[in-house]
Order: structure tokens, then C-alpha cells, then sequence
């Protein structure tokens, strides 16, 4: 099966497919602004008294790749890369690329060309920032800085060192009609008003423009007689008699009328020149709104970048491994691209889960056009962040991609009393009230790829995380999880009792681990899962106790002899983010997080069969964050008793989950600090980490990751999968996707031609006890994992990868690109190549033929 081309591919030249036009950039529209539109805005140097940077000088871009930048725009900030500019009359800014003279806009500069758009969606155009919230009727309502605030010239810009500081106030704006009060109390008016005026006819003036209900004991405003000349005259009455707004809002009160203005939004916007990235941040300390608002979603710059029905290129979404979305397809018939990052929230009730969705592991989003990409990074606030995409001819004739945030969570509750229900909204307690940040970095011709936009993102982690890159391995990993011990209910006389049912004792370990090792399976990654505390579903890990139906802490210790005598890595299981029902000195009441409703987060399966929640199985709980520290610390303390130097964690890279507890709420973005702490703990102390599912946040402290995504989603909405996690880490973790005997897709050739393609390692669960073993159990889908089964198959594909991909594993991929359907090729740091075909027939590009489910390597050996 296996080919062999030593440099032939460096004499091919292919083009990728997507070969794309960035009309809407290198010329932009333009667009005045009168002065009227400025209104009240202004301008202003920074309070520490910092100059407006110096104006861009002709040696700063090279003239002959500058674009025009659109009219009504200044200069705002300047650096070496890039230069931001604003349009003081609309907020919209634009940052021209230096390198390459590349111009991006915060909105289309040809947008009243739109011939899609009408009404609302037309107005969205200018839209630099909008959130969604909820009145107290449970309303669903928008607001948005253009129609909002910069329409009305309630902002304020401020240009600081290094960037741009814009002051919205979202709202209506008040009238001058707003001063007088609606209604007023017979009392009030005499004694407040009347009472002190001194001038006979402005008495009179005042008396006619109210109506006395005798009814209500009040006078009420006309409204239709303060208009012009007469609204003017009542207004000055009331400031020289001294009613002021204090007054008002007391009248306001009295009569259940909201205060004028009481809905106003004060949201601080920030941009910033950050090296090569213009960092978007929503400062959470400046962010004011009344409680009556509950702010549900917050969207930022939904049309930066947007590229018109001319354009030709792509959107990259973080869909599983990746997921690309053509520019204009057509597809207005799917439902647009909205995906919340790192997974489900384990404490957002779904009574039912129809679709089996890939999680977006990756905060990373983007957009490519034939010689320019950006892409965007959100920094802070991913964790109750999500990225949204579109294409063009549905609400408009743009492609967009952007992030939005959700800020309050909300439940439905259904009441009954007898015959009748209703459905009420409950929200979340407190709201996520910490910054938002986004980075967009921008990429010239030779990078503007979903492979530059990796590149642009692993640099990204390695200068703030710390990310590093592997040393030379002695081949490619090969991930077994052996399964220790099960809990399966037996029974004595007819009577039922829980006992354990152990199917890989450490000394079976052993046995197993020496016939990998005959067959020519090499650098074992041994993940023991269900080893200590009861098994599989074991205990609260706040202590270790080994147990001792696999052999103990003494069989362990011969074991973990074995293992570092025959180089293999021993990575013993822990999950710490869910608890079983009957697990001990598990206080459920103090110790799990909770619903928004208030009710005890409990975990189910979900049953295939109707896709609802499989309740005949005792549930498992979400153990609350705040449990998480004191777990950590016991655990830890017991297992470096144990001289173990790896540790394999079930869930921490794998689930984030919140705790809506209303007494002391933790939100999504609370609870990331909260695991990347334990994380940054735990990686101090193990040699070697490896995690489940490869989320951002955990990635950066992993080794290895396993369970990593292979594939997406596949919505309709998008057109092409993508490697885009692999690109990121594949020289700086090592990675599997799921077990290959546990994974959906059982096909065996398209897992290697798919391990080939993204540089993956093998990964497989197994046991050593007989299938009968798991009969009568909560196990069944471990029915597969029978050692036997697998173990020579497993051999002979691990000696073809290792002998394809043992010398790159170190290596970055640098380029992946669909050269046909079905047909693709990965390149590595040293020119190394790989095609994979999946198709069922060869494959002939540009004079390269390669067979049906086969695989072509080719380029330099990267020795």
C-alpha cells in the first residue's frame, strides 16, 4: 500500500482550489460624514495627557501597495506593523497592514450599495457592537451602538498612546419634554410648583399645559401643547423654581413611570496596536446598564473584514479540527454557523441532545481572500464566547465572521397549578461581568491560508502561554488505555450488591504490554483508567486508594518498574469535573453545582433511541469549581507518594462547566481560571501530562492529548474540513483521535489514511478479561475493546505510521491544502509530503497518480 517519491513533489507546483479576490479592501468605497453626525461626540488627548500619534509619513508604506483609505478617516495610533485609523462621525475604524499595504475595515465601505438589505438589517451595517437583552416582560430586545448612540451623538472618542478609547451610551435620548413630569400629585404640584412660582403668568403658563384628574388625585402633561415656544417657557419655569431631576424621578416614582433614560448602556470600547495585532477589548470595569436590563448576548464587530459577492475565499470556523465556509455558496437555505466554545456547559439543562456536534476546542476564527487573511483570537472572555459566521444573501451581501459572548444565561420554568402551565424565564443570578478581549492579526500573501492562520496561532501561543515544541521522539506514539476496574451489580441468593469487576489487573497489564512490545509496537503511551477509588467511576479523587482487585499500590509499583524498564509512559486516570450518585463522602447538597433553576446539576447519558436523557441510570453529578482546589491539593499529595511521573485527566481538557448556585454564582469564565490554575499546579508536579478532548486553555499544559478532533461537524452551512487543530500543536503535543476501536467510524483504512493526513498517533481502549465480563453492566459500549480483537491489526498499522511519520513528529505542518476531491496533502517543516486519496478510485494531479485509499509520500525526508 505504502509509496515512496523521494523529492518529486518539489518539482510540482499546485495551486490551491480557493484562489480568492480582495475587492472590498484594495479599493475601498467612500464614505463622508457630515458634521451633524459627529454631534456630540468628540474628540480628546488621553487624561495622562498623551499627543495623538504623528501622522502617517510617505516612508511609512510603500506607496506602491497602498490602498486609499476611506473618506472621513484619520489616523488614530501608529506602530511598526500597523496604523489605525477612526471615522470620528460613525466609530468605524480600519487598520492598514503596513507589510503589505492591506487596508481592514470594522464595517463594508460599500454597504449602502447593499441591494439585499432592507430596514433593520440595512441600519446592522453600521454596527460596530450590539447586545440582546430581556425587559422584565421578557421581551427580546437590541440594542446597538449605531442606531443607539453614534445617531444620536452619545459617544465620546479618545485617542490614548497605542490606540482608541470610545464611550458609548446606548439609548434613547432624552427630550426636553423629559424635565416635566407625566404625572404629579395634586399636593406636589401646589406645594412644588405652583406654590413657588412668583410670576402671575408663568403660573398660568404652567396650569394650561396640565390636565387635573380628579379621579387619580393628579395632573397629567399634555403633551400635544409642549411643543416649541410653550416646551421652552415650561422648561425654564421649572429650572428657575429649582425642579430639578431629583423631583422628577420622585413623581416618576410615585406613578410607575421608569425615569427618562433609565435604559441606557454606558459600554467602553478599546482598540489597541499590539505588535502585529489589533487587540478589541470591551473593559468590563466601564460597563454600566440597570438591573430592570437582562443582557443576554454581547456581539462585537459582527462586519469586520466582510467580503462581498465578488470575493472569492473562505471563512475559517474552529468546528472540531476545523471547518472552512466558501465565500458566497448559496447555502442561505442552512442555518447560519453559531457554536459556543470548548463544548456543552455540563449545567445548561438539554433534556434532549438530537445533534452529536464536534466542540470547538480552539477561540480562533478567521477569513481568507487570494492575497490577505485575518484572524482572530479571543483572549479573554472565550469561555462564554462563541463564533458566528454567515454568507452572503441572506440578511445581505456579505460574508461575515465574527465572536459573541453570552453574558447571562436564561432558563425556561414551567408552572403548573391544576389543569393549567405556563413557562416562565429564569435568569442566571449575576451576570459574567469580566473583560472581553479579541486579537486580529493580519496576514500577508504568502500566509493568508487556514495553514498561515495556524501559524499565526501557534506563534500566538508560544509567545503567551509558553508553548514548546517536543524534542526528537523515538517514534510516533502509540496511546493504549487499559481499563482497570468496573462497577457491575451481582447477586447472592436472588439478592442484588454492588461489587467490582476488575478487567486489567496491573500484573495482566504487564502480559499485555510484552506482546505489544513482541509485535513491534513501540513507544507505548499507557493511560490506566480505573485504577484507584473504586474503578472507573471511582470516588471524590481527594485521596488516592489504589485498589487492590488490580493488585494495589504494590502491583502498581511493579508496574510502574516495568514500564520505565521498557520505555514505556504509564499515564494513571483521574476525573475530577463529575461525580457518581453513590460516590463517598460526596455531600451533594454543598459539593455540586447547580441548574440555573436552582436544581442539583445532574448528569445522564443520552439514550440513541430518542435522543433523550437515558433517566433509568443513576445519574452523575457536576461537581462545582469551587471544589476543585481542595480536591487537587489532596490528590496531588497523595500521588507524589507514589513516585508516579505521568498523569492522564479525563475531563479537565475536555469539559468546562459553570455552577449557577445562586448564593455564589460561577460562571464559564470563572471556571477556566479556576481549572487552569489546578492545571498549572498538577503539570508542576507530573513530568508529563496528558488530557482528554485538547481545549485551548488545558492544550498549552498538555504533552499528549488523545480524543483530539479528526473531523467536524459537518453543518450545511460549511463546505470543507480542515486540520486546523493539527496544524497548531503538531510539533509541540502529540495527539490521537478517539480509540479507533470505540470511534463511530470503524473503517480502518480511512482511520490511517486520516492518521497520515493530520500526523496523528494510534489510539485504542482495551482490556484483558473476557467480553463476557461487561455483560449486565452500564459498560456496553465497551464491548469492543477485547484486547484480542485488535492487538495484531494494531501492529501492523503502528509499523506503517511509525515508518511514514517517526521523523517529522517534531516538525511543524506548514501547509495543507485539498488538491482534488477527497484528495489532500500535508507538508511538513522540512518539505516532507503526504497525499492521502479516500476515494474509491485513483486520483492523477498535475501527472501524480495515487491509488484508491492509498497514500503518496514524497518532498524531502526531514531526516
Amino acid at each position: 500500500m505504502k509509496r515512496r517519491l523521494a523529492s518529486i513533489m518539489s518539482a510540482v507546483i499546485i495551486g490551491c482550489l480557493l484562489i480568492s479576490q480582495g475587492t472590498n479592501f484594495a479599493e475601498p468605497a467612500s464614505e463622508e460624514a457630515s458634521d451633524s453626525e459627529a454631534g456630540a461626540s468628540t474628540v480628546s488627548e488621553s487624561a495622562s495627557g498623551d499627543k495623538p500619534e504623528a501622522e502617517v509619513t510617505a516612508a511609512s508604506v510603500d506607496p506602491s501597495k497602498t490602498a486609499s483609505i476611506a473618506e472621513g478617516m484619520e489616523q488614530a495610533a501608529e506602530n511598526e506593523f500597523l496604523i489605525l485609523y477612526v471615522n470620528n462621525a460613525t466609530t468605524e475604524i480600519a487598520v492598514q497592514d503596513k507589510r503589505s499595504g492591506a487596508i481592514w475595515y470594522s464595517n463594508p465601505q460599500d454597504r449602502a450599495d447593499d441591494s439585499i438589505a432592507t430596514g433593520y438589517n440595512k441600519e446592522k451595517l453600521n454596527v460596530q457592537v450590539e447586545i440582546s437583552y430581556l425587559d422584565n416582560a421578557g421581551n427580546s430586545l437590541k440594542y446597538d451602538n449605531y442606531t443607539h448612540s453614534v445617531q444620536n451623538g452619545q459617544f465620546v472618542i479618545e485617542k490614548v498612546e497605542g490606540g482608541l478609547n470610545i464611550s458609548y451610551t446606548l439609548g434613547e435620548v432624552k427630550s426636553d419634554i423629559d424635565a416635566i413630569p407625566k404625572y404629579i400629585s395634586e399636593d406636589r404640584f401646589q406645594t412644588l410648583i405652583l406654590d413657588k412660582i412668583e410670576d402671575d403668568g408663568d403660573k398660568r403658563e404652567v396650569e394650561k399645559r396640565f390636565k387635573h384628574n380628579e379621579d387619580e388625585k393628579r395632573y397629567e402633561r399634555r403633551d400635544s401643547s409642549l411643543k416649541g415656544v410653550g416646551l421652552k417657557k415650561v422648561t425654564d419655569v421649572f429650572a428657575k423654581i429649582g425642579y430639578d431631576a431629583e423631583q422628577i424621578a420622585i413623581d416618576n416614582a410615585a406613578s410607575g413611570e421608569a425615569a427618562a433614560g433609565d435604559l441606557n448602556v454606558k459600554l467602553p470600547l478599546q482598540y489597541r496596536l499590539d505588535g502585529d495585532q489589533l487587540k478589541v477589548t470591551v473593559d468590563a470595569e466601564g460597563v454600566e446598564y440597570p438591573e430592570s436590563m437582562k443582557i443576554e448576548r454581547l456581539s462585537l464587530l459582527p462586519f469586520f473584514g466582510a467580503s462581498g459577492v465578488k470575493d472569492v475565499g473562505y471563512t475559517l470556523v474552529p468546528d472540531g479540527s476545523g471547518s472552512l465556509i466558501y465565500f458566497n455558496n448559496e447555502k442561505t437555505y442552512a442555518a447560519p454557523y453559531r457554536v459556543d466554545l470548548y463544548g456543552t456547559d455540563a449545567t445548561i439543562y438539554q433534556p434532549i441532545k438530537i445533534q452529536n456536534d464536534e466542540a470547538a476546542r480552539l477561540p480562533v476564527f478567521g477569513m481568507k481572500y487570494e492575497d490577505r487573511a485575518f484572524v482572530g483570537i479571543i483572549e479573554e472572555g472565550d469561555a462564554v464566547g462563541a463564533v458566528e459566521a454567515d454568507v452572503s444573501g441572506r440578511l445581505n451581501v456579505y460574508n461575515t465572521v465574527s465572536p459573541s459572548f453570552t453574558l447571562r444565561n436564561i432558563a425556561e420554568v414551567t408552572l403548573t397549578n391544576g389543569w393549567r402551565s405556563s413557562t416562565v424565564k429564569k435568569f442566571q443570578a449575576e451576570p459574567f461581568e469580566g473583560d472581553i478581549t479579541v486579537r486580529y492579526g493580519f496576514l500577508g500573501a504568502e500566509d493568508a491560508s487556514y495553514s498561515g492562520m495556524a501559524k499565526h496561532y501557534r506563534d500566538y501561543l508560544i509567545k503567551q502561554a509558553g508553548l514548546t515544541k517536543l524534542s526528537d521522539e523515538e517514534g510516533v506514539p502509540f496511546y493504549a488505555e487499559f481499563i482497570g476496574g468496573i462497577p457491575k451489580k451481582k447477586f447472592f441468593l436472588g439478592i442484588p450488591y454492588s461489587a467490582y469487576e476488575p478487567l486489567t489487573t496491573f500484573n495482566q497489564a504487564e502480559s499485555v504490554l510484552a506482546e505489544m512490545l513482541d509485535k513491534g509496537i513501540g513507544n507505548i503511551k499507557l493511560r490506566y483508567t480505573g485504577w484507584f477509588n473504586g474503578g472507573i467511576n471511582h470516588d471524590l479523587p481527594k485521596s488516592i486508594s489504589v485498589d487492590k482487585k488490580l493488585g494495589g499500590s504494590k502491583g502498581l509499583k511493579e508496574l510502574k518498574a516495568y514500564t520505565d524498564e521498557n520505555h514505556i509512559s504509564l499515564f494513571p486516570d483521574a476525573t475530577f469535573l463529575e461525580a457518581t450518585r453513590n460516590a463517598d463522602d460526596f455531600k451533594k447538597s454543598k459539593q455540586a453545582s447547580r441548574f440555573i433553576t436552582g436544581k442539583l446539576a445532574k448528569v445522564y447519558p443520552y439514550y440513541p433511541a430518542n435522543f433523550g436523557e437515558n433517566d433509568y441510570l443513576d445519574p452523575g453529578y457536576v461537581i462545582s469549581p469551587k471544589v476543585l482546589p481542595n480536591m487537587v491539593d489532596g490528590f496531588m499529595d497523595d500521588y507524589e507518594k507514589l513516585k508516579l511521573t505521568g498523569l492522564s485527566l479525563r475531563d479537565m481538557g475536555n469539559k468546562l462547566n459553570s455552577d449557577y448556585n445562586r448564593s455564589n454564582v460561577i460562571d464559564r469564565e470563572e471556571a477556566k481560571g479556576i481549572v487552569n490554575e489546578q492545571l498549572k499546579q498538577i503539570s508542576g508536579s507530573v513530568e508529563e501530562l496528558l488530557v482528554e478532548g485538547g481545549n485551548a486553555y488545558a492544550a498549552i499544559y498538555a504533552r499528549h492529548i488523545v480524543g483530539a478532533p479528526m473531523t467536524s461537524s459537518q453543518f450545511i452551512i460549511t463546505d470543507e474540513t480542515v486540520p486546523f487543530f493539527q496544524m497548531v500543536f503538531h510539533g509541540y503535543v502529540n495527539y490521537a483521535g478517539e480509540a479507533w476501536n470505540m470511534a463511530d467510524e470503524q473503517d480502518s483504512t480511512h482511520n490511517f489514511l486520516k492518521a497520515l493526513e493530520t500526523g496523528s498517533a494510534l489510539n485504542y481502549t482495551w482490556f484483558n478479561a473476557d467480553s463476557s465480563a461487561i455483560k449486565m453492566t452500564e459498560f456496553a459500549d465497551l464491548y469492543s475493546a477485547d484486547y484480542r480483537l485488535w492487538i495484531e491489526d494494531a501492529a501492523q498499522k503502528y509499523r506503517e505510521l511509525n515508518e511514514v511519520l517517526q521523523d517529522v513528529q517534531s516538525q511543524t505542518i506548514i501547509d495543507h491544502r485539498m488538491l482534488a476531491k477527497g484528495v489532500y496533502q500535508t507538508t511538513f517543516e522540512q518539505g516532507k509530503t503526504i497525499i492521502v486519496n479516500y476515494n474509491d478510485t485513483e486520483s492523477n494531479v498535475d501527472g501524480i497518480t495515487v491509488g484508491a485509499k492509498d497514500y503518496l509520500v514524497g518532498g524531502e525526508t526531514g531526516q
